[in-house]
């Protein structure tokens, strides 16, 4: 609902405030007065291009400020618009405060705000509009189905992404598996361990040694203990225990370094029986170190390919192991997604085929009485019909919704938006959101200059459907007419005077006897004759429900 409409330096306007109400709000002036330039100013407010013509000359910028409610399940929204208008630099749109495109206050606006008149782009004239409008006309087990198409489609896109998470290209996945399963049955053949790694190691070095070792070994023992060797250390030591044993008997202060020599004797004797051993188990076997060389040249092969080390070849295993799993999980997945998938289709298709048929029961009732409500605004030969197109499945079902219209007797019947003549198009959205009045959502309606090329009885029919329609929306019209004028629940004027040389508009509400001379100026005169009529019109309007 508009509370407030703040214009400055708008075209005629210097400083003008409009304060609608509930109900229906009447607009009435002389032609030229400013009437349409104030619904103009919403219009720009709400997302028309503006070009800095539109500024007051002499001025540097105009400024347009509104604020409006939103009632939604008992909760209440204010939101503030407010657009400057600028000769240089960009115009700057804020909404509630904060910078923003024009075309989100646009996009906020049409929930607003429906805006009816000539040229003017309605919201009913959008096939997304007119879904919703005829769904609600179709009731609560109509929108119990949407909902249930809805949410099948919502889960539908939840397991077309985990399919697209997947990948699609099962050979490539299969593929894939088969390389892995190769991978881990080479590292499984190879039996790696970092244990046998050292010992074949120390293996190859003594077999790829062996006959040195033996040479080496053998002159050690020699000098050691070979018998008949001039000099061995342990028969040289041998002596050396018995000359000591000597001294030792004439010193036995000596026995400590004797016993020291003696153990001295004993190790060499251990470690020449140990060389021996040694000697003995020295083998020289070129099979053993043909077979030792193959068995390291696994191992550099397969730390070539998997890692440095044993521990990270089976680090790698581990990670190959868990890769494989995933990708034979994820064809079990992607069979599990695949059946979810078609089972979803299945059922958002049978879905959506019902949703299509309250659709059609609705839009049939629907359509029948929006023509006649056309009939009662002077478009007798009217026809109005709702078209349902089939589309792929979305989340409101299979459905484009389109209104068409004709109105004129023998000729086709056309998209809604492309059909209606500029003076017709506010009678029919008046015609249209009369009978889809509780369905529609929008709470502000504005009618520009809705009497346009009607009279008579028409007058009144549609000075009955904006007053009944007044009873759910706020309702604001600018009109010439004095019976739409009469029927209003709040009555404005807006007039030009000369202000400091110059011509201003200004704006007034009405007081019931102000509302009586008005009346009476819109009939054609200020004389008592003028006046009575213009009192039984607001007589006869107060009885109109």
């Amino acid at each position: 609902m508009l509370h407030v409409l703040e214009v400055q330096n708008l075209a005629l306007i210097d400083n003008l405030t409009f304060c609608p109400e509930a109900g229906l709000n009447v607009i009435t002036g002389e032609t030229g007065a400013g009437k349409s330039m104030l619904l103009g100013a919403l219009s720009l407010l709400l997302g028309e291009r503006a070009t800095a013509e539109v500024i007051r000359s002499g001025e540097e910028s105009a400024l347009l400020q509104a604020v409006f409610t939103e009632t939604e399940g008992g909760q209440t929204t204010e939101y503030i618009f407010s657009r400057e208008i600028r000769r240089t630099g960009p115009n700057l749109c804020r909404l509630n405060g904060k910078i923003e495109p024009l075309a989100e206050m646009a996009a906020c606006g049409k929930r607003l705000v429906d805006l009816h008149g000539q040229h003017k782009q309605q919201s009913l004239l959008e096939a997304a509009t007119q879904r919703e409008l005829l769904d609600a006309f179709g009731g609560e087990e109509l929108m119990a189905v949407r909902q249930k198409v809805s949410e099948l489609y919502r889960q539908l896109q939840v397991v077309e992404k985990e399919l697209e998470q997947l990948g699609g290209d099962e050979a490539a996945a299969a593929r894939q598996a088969d390389f892995l399963r190769f991978q881990l049955e080479e590292i499984a053949q190879a039996n790696l361990s970092a244990a046998e790694e050292e010992e074949l190691q120390v293996r190859f070095r003594r077999l790829s040694h062996a006959r040195q070792l033996l040479e080496n070994t053998a002159r050690v023992y020699a000098l050691l203990a070979a018998d008949g060797h001039d000099g061995a250390v342990l028969d040289r030591l041998g002596y050396v225990e018995k000359e000591l044993a000597i001294a030792c008997a004439l010193d036995e202060t000596l026995s400590p370094l004797l016993d020291q020599i003696c153990a001295a004797a004993e190790q060499l004797k251990d470690a020449a029986s140990e060389l021996r051993f040694y000697r003995e188990n020295i083998e020289l076997n070129d099979a053993l170190l043909q077979e030792t060389i193959e068995r390291l040249e696994v191992y550099r092969t397969i730390k070539n390919k998997y890692g440095k080390t044993v521990a990270d070849v089976e680090e790698t295993a581990a990670a190959l192991q868990a890769e494989l799993t995933d990708i034979e999980g994820r064809g079990a997945k992607r069979e599990k997604l695949m059946a979810e998938m078609a089972q979803l289709k299945s059922d958002l298709a049978k879905t959506a085929g019902e949703l299509t048929k309250r659709r059609q029961k609705a839009a049939t009732a629907l359509a029948l009485q929006i023509t006649e409500a056309l009939k009662s605004v002077a478009l007798a030969s009217a026809q109005f019909q709702i078209e349902l197109q089939q589309v792929p499945c979305g989340p409101f079902g299979c459905d484009q919704v389109e209104f068409l219209l004709t109105t004129n007797m023998g000729e086709p019947l056309r998209p809604l938006a492309k059909t209606a003549s500029g003076g017709e198009i506010s009678r029919v959205m008046l015609a249209i959101k009369s009978v889809l009045a509780e369905q529609d959502a929008v709470e502000t309606l504005i009618f520009d200059e809705i009497d346009a090329g009607i009279g008579g009885l028409t007058i009144r029919a549609v000075a009955e459907k904006l007053k009944q329609l007044a009873q759910h929306r706020q309702v604001i019209c600018v009109t010439h007419q004095p019976v739409i004028a009469a029927c209003a629940d709040h009555q404005f004027v807006i007039f030009k005077e000369a202000s400091q040389g110059r011509t201003v508009t200004r704006l007034k509400k009405l007081t019931a006897a102000e509302r009586e001379v008005e009346l009476a100026r819109m009939l054609g005169g200020q004389d008592e004759i003028a006046l009575k009529h213009a009192r039984r019109l607001l007589a006869t309007a107060k009885n109109l429900q």
